[in-house]
């Protein structure tokens, strides 16, 4: 159920989950079968909001920020590069394209993961959020028919599984072009244990005092600080006669990590410039994150399609996506004529496994601001090279057959916005000056409390009791295509995996 802030903080809860977003989501849905469970998120409800619940809508949510209310978030890295993190129940799959697709085989037996549990988790996800389309959009038929033409071969047709070649995958917009999110995933909570509470932002978390006899002993999370819309102040706290009461980081990875360094524990130097004070010296935290640089080619349409259709370059270091952003107009998506609605087109490359990393650090102690974050895109020459060869891929892609007839007249270039395609293809050096002027964001950023560095294998953070981290903060790499898919599958593991006994 969901009540307000001062009823919330009045009762104490078995776990308390701060962030409903994609693996928050799941995760306190699968905790309150046998546990009170309290989900806090920062931002409101995505039901009801058709800029969320419309497929044409896709990008509005991106483009329509502020600083503290708004469904997404803008920050800019260190290095320019606009980006958003999402501000409402459902996180990230409430703003996203929609494409759902598993991670690979390879991945999930490289983190170590339950395999059996892995499918189960997946199945418990999809039967609920993932569709199958009824019918490619002709620019999705268009991008398959040109991939298999550029040789993105082989075809796999329609498939969950992260295959090399062509596919067609499931997404989160249904049939009828409705967003489903992970928040649709809390109607299988237990509502006599779950409290959800909206606008509600962790400042936080909260440790029992020590003794100086007791010194020795591991910070043990005890609840967390919170603020309403109003900026007013709240404290939840776990139920101690539990034993296996904890908080739990949904935040994201952005807002995990600065909600650990916010809470003390991070590099203690680091700490002393915002004047925090020391719970745990943890250098790792904020360290070794990544976001997955694109370079792409966009160019305006009144065709609308949502992402159907992958291809998956051999060797898995390169994606081939695309996307179709609103920018101006009203009309259905259905309608014979959509000559009023304008949308900007792109096909775009993703670098899979870029080796390139950077940082996380605090601007102020205000949990509303954005974090510093710096990701030393291309800083590794590898991934220059893996954009190189990928860029090649997609000027094959808008010369093939399929492509050229899509644009109208097949004797004529795209109408590209902003860059076009080097004119030599072949030159090393003009392709990797179009990777770093199109530089941008695939929005699937990851890292800063990773696995085996801040958190150990069962998502507890290392040296402090209660407290555990569950979501794409402790990737070390970005799942599949996109990593919607595993994010969910994540809560819904680890809440599977702490109702079997990881509590202990």
């Amino acid at each position: 159920m969901t009540i307000d802030a001062e009823k919330a903080a009045a009762r104490k809860y078995d776990y308390i989950v701060v962030g409903g977003g994609t693996a928050g989501c799941p995760l306190a849905a699968t905790l309150s079968t046998n546990y009170s469970v309290l989900l806090l998120e920062r931002g409101g409800s995505p039901y009801g909001v058709p800029e969320i619940e419309n497929a044409d809508a896709f990008g509005k949510p991106l483009n329509e920020t502020d600083n503290y209310t708004s469904i997404a978030q803008t920050f800019i890295s260190e290095e320019g590069v606009s980006n958003v993190r999402a501000r409402v129940l459902g996180g990230g799959t409430a703003i996203n394209a929609g494409f759902y697709s598993r991670a690979s085989s390879e991945y999930v037996s490289n983190v170590g993961w339950d395999e059996a549990l892995v499918e189960e988790s997946y199945e418990w996800v999809e039967k609920q959020n993932a569709f199958k389309p009824r019918h490619l959009w002709p620019w999705s038929s268009a991008i398959r028919n040109g991939l298999l033409e550029a040789g993105v071969l082989p075809y796999n047709g329609y498939t969950l599984d992260h295959v090399e070649g062509t596919k067609i995958s499931a997404s989160t917009f249904d049939n009828n072009d409705k967003r489903h999110t992970a928040a649709d995933l809390l109607k299988t909570a237990n509502p006599d244990n779950i409290v959800v509470l909206l606008n509600a932002t962790v400042s936080r978390i909260l440790f029992h005092s020590q003794s100086e006899e007791m010194k020795v002993a591991n910070p043990r999370a005890s609840g967390v600080e919170f603020m309403d819309r109003h900026g007013r102040s709240y404290q939840a706290f776990l139920n101690e006669t539990s034993s296996s009461s904890e908080v739990i980081l949904s935040a994201g990875a952005l807002g995990s990590p600065q909600l650990l360094l916010l809470s003390g524990i991070g590099p203690s130097e680091h700490l002393r410039e915002f004047n925090i004070p020391l719970v745990l010296h943890s250098p790792l935290v904020g360290q070794r994150i990544q976001d997955n640089p694109r370079a792409s080619v966009s160019w305006q349409s009144h065709e609308f399609s949502t992402l159907q259709v992958v291809g998956i370059l051999k060797g898995s270091q390169n994606y081939i996506e695309y996307a179709s952003f609103f920018v101006n107009g009203s009309a259905s998506l259905h309608a014979p004529d959509k000559s009023n609605v304008v949308y900007t087109e792109i096909i775009t490359e993703k670098l899979a496994f870029p080796l390139s990393r950077g940082e996380l650090r605090l601007r102020s102690r205000d949990p509303r601001d954005n974090p510093s974050v710096r990701y030393n895109y291309y800083s590794h020459p590898l991934d220059l090279q893996r954009c190189v060869h990928a860029v090649r891929v997609i000027a094959k892609l808008l010369n093939t057959p399929s492509l050229r007839r899509f644009n109208g007249d097949p004797s004529h270039d795209f109408n590209f916005i902003g860059p076009a395609l080097p004119k030599n293809i072949s030159d090393d050096a003009s392709v990797a000056q179009f990777c770093r002027v199109t530089l941008n964001t695939i929005w699937h950023y990851h890292g800063g409390c990773e696995v085996g560095s801040v958190v150990n294998e069962r998502y507890k953070v290392k040296s402090v009791d209660n407290l555990r981290i569950v979501d794409a903060s402790t990737f070390r790499d970005s799942p599949g295509t996109n990593p919607q898919a595993t994010t969910m599958m994540l809560g819904r593991y680890i809440g599977v995996k702490i109702l079997q006994g990881w509590a202990e």
